[in-house]
């Protein structure tokens, strides 16, 4: 999704404020969400490091002229090739990213127009992501990312011709103050007369923890304009995905959004507010120090102030 005016990036992730200016209170939706834990992407992690370094020593192979002033410069800059293979994953995750972005900017552009974004339209989005120093600034082939961004469009158009969804909100952040999160639905669409929440995402396939994000929109307390202003909430009878796969088409998958989904996104939300660097406590320097100060932090020794 495009980033919305009252969130900013923080080192705990994203965050919103409540009006214009106003201190950043809440953490997004996707922030939350993001808590869980996904250690199998460690594999994945690795797998991509390794393709970086494969790709640097092919290079060397299809330029061996060149090869031993690399390898000397390798071995001199070794803290900086270090850090160039580990951020393969970090970098590919950010051009997907912002090509995820361009998609829904152009799936917004035209949810506000009522008309198809134009090509010349769509290279415009573009350009102004490349001068905002975006994972795009280093794109040489602008002709491909359009072609690439017209497959998706495709299959969204198609989407809207076959479900014909009502857009009562395009881009609409919400906020629960009794949890305390907010975040922003792609839209609010209205479909066989009930109102739901639904999400553009073109990753390679729609993973289940979509739910925690869709059950938060769900349990949501009040609509938060640009303004500051809140609305009312309507009653959503639901969640679902727009999957925009690579290859074209599209696919509409419900999401889960009941007690289970909620539960788990509340622990998560404890879990993001939770901090940990007080949990350390000054060190003991005999038994007895150690004993009182582990019976003073578990509340048993009130009275030694």
């Amino acid at each position: 999704m495009t980033t919305p005016s009252l969130s900013a990036q923080t080192d705990r992730g994203r965050m919103y404020r409540l009006e214009p200016d106003g201190p950043l209170v809440y953490p997004s939706i996707t922030t939350v969400a993001g808590m869980r834990a996904k250690d199998h992407l460690q594999g994945w992690y690795a797998t991509m490091a390794s393709k970086r370094a494969l790709d640097m020593y092919a290079w060397l192979d299809r330029n061996p002229g060149r090869a031993g002033a690399e390898i000397s410069r390798v071995t001199r800059e070794k803290w900086a090739t270090q850090k160039k293979i580990a951020a393969a994953a970090a970098e590919h995750t950010a051009i997907a990213s912002e090509f995820g972005t361009l998609v829904h900017a152009i799936c917004e552009d035209w949810g506000r127009s009522g008309a198809r974004p134009a090509r010349d339209e769509i290279s415009a989005r573009i350009e102004q992501m490349r001068t905002e120093q975006s994972a795009f600034a280093q794109e040489r082939d602008l002709d491909a990312l359009i072609a690439r961004a017209e497959v998706r469009i495709e299959g969204y158009g198609s989407f809207l011709e076959d479900f014909q969804p009502e857009l009562v909100e395009i881009e609409q952040t919400v906020v629960n103050h009794t949890v305390g999160y907010a975040g922003t639905t792609d839209a609010i669409v209205r479909i066989g007369g009930s109102l739901l929440s639904g999400d553009i995402k073109t990753s390679k396939q729609v993973r289940g923890e979509y739910a925690l994000q869709g059950v938060a929109v769900v349990n949501a307390e009040g609509l938060l304009d640009d303004d500051g202003s809140v609305r009312d909430m309507p009653e959503l009878t639901g969640a679902f995905i727009i999957h925009l796969p690579e290859a074209g088409g599209y696919r509409v998958v419900p999401l889960k959004t009941g007690e289970e989904e909620w539960t788990a996104f509340c622990s998560l939300k404890k879990v993001w507010a939770f901090q940990s660097d007080g949990s350390a406590l000054p060190e003991a320097r005999d038994p007895k120090a150690l004993m009182l100060s582990l019976l003073k932090a578990k509340g048993g020794l009130d009275a030694l102030g």
